[in-house]
């Protein structure tokens, strides 16, 4: 039988198709093996492999910025996630946006300044609530939202501790006057504790905190509607911060 050229052209295109994907799928493939055997370097050696093929493919942003993450090396990291967030497929850009925020979280762990520990964490806490918005059950962001809120107000309360004991060496330490909006929440908050509604109190400052940078002073707020939470529930003060499942679900695809 013969073929007009026309035919013949279609096939030609795609056996070429066929062969790009099966030679593009194999080091995403075999990168993926080695991800889950732990080998990170060699993992991420077959995604730069695979990258050469298809640069603009979001799944190597994706998995080679989880290969960085799990190699320590955030800011390469940080990179390649923010890329691999604008993936048009929702779930697939939560997981993206969870793995980011989780970078942003050690970003600020390694950060010397608490300054920087307080602008990495509030951005991790964005990125956590972006992946919960596209995926509402991603029930890791959920936890983790809690995690680094409280590492947040930690780390404000130490600052703003330090600012009163250096405030009469230095009154330019003193902290911001509150935002219109901050002001708004505090009294939305303080009239939900007057209601007995104090989990809701809390989680409002916490999110204010999180997101104004005035709102850092009202962080002892949070602590004191805390304390009346654990009282009332007859529990104990909470234990130190577990931050071990920040890695959970570092996965690639």
């Amino acid at each position: 039988m013969e073929f007009d050229e026309g035919l013949k052209m279609r096939l030609l295109l795609i056996l070429l198709c066929v062969l790009s994907v099966s030679l593009f799928a194999r080091p995403i493939n075999d990168g993926n093996k080695l991800f889950k055997n732990g080998d990170y370097a060699g993992a991420l050696e077959k995604y730069m492999k695979a990258r050469e093929a298809e640069p603009a493919n979001p799944l190597l942003f994706y998995n080679i910025g989880t290969c960085q993450y799990k190699l320590g090396n955030y800011d390469e990291a940080k990179k390649e996630l923010e890329s691999a967030v604008r993936m048009p497929d929702k779930k697939m850009a939560a997981k993206a946006a969870y793995n980011l925020a989780n970078t942003h979280f050690r970003i600020g762990e390694k950060s010397a300044e608490g300054s920087e520990r307080i602008a990495a964490w509030r951005e991790s806490v964005a990125y956590l609530k972006k992946a919960i918005d596209l995926d509402n059950g991603f029930e890791n962001a959920k936890k983790n939202v809690e995690i680094v809120q409280r590492k947040l107000k930690e780390e404000l309360d130490k600052q703003k501790q330090n600012q009163e004991q250096n405030q009469d060496q230095n009154n330019d330490q003193k902290q911001p006057p509150l935002s219109e909006k901050a002001k708004e929440v505090l009294a939305r908050a303080l009239q939900l504790c007057k209601d007995g509604k104090y989990a809701e109190a809390k989680e409002m400052l916490e999110n204010l905190i999180a997101e104004d940078e005035t709102a850092g002073q009202l962080s002892g707020h949070v602590q004191r509607i805390d304390d009346v939470i654990e009282i009332k529930a007859g529990r104990k003060p909470k234990a130190k911060i577990d931050a071990s499942n920040t890695d959970n679900d570092l996965e690639v695809i």
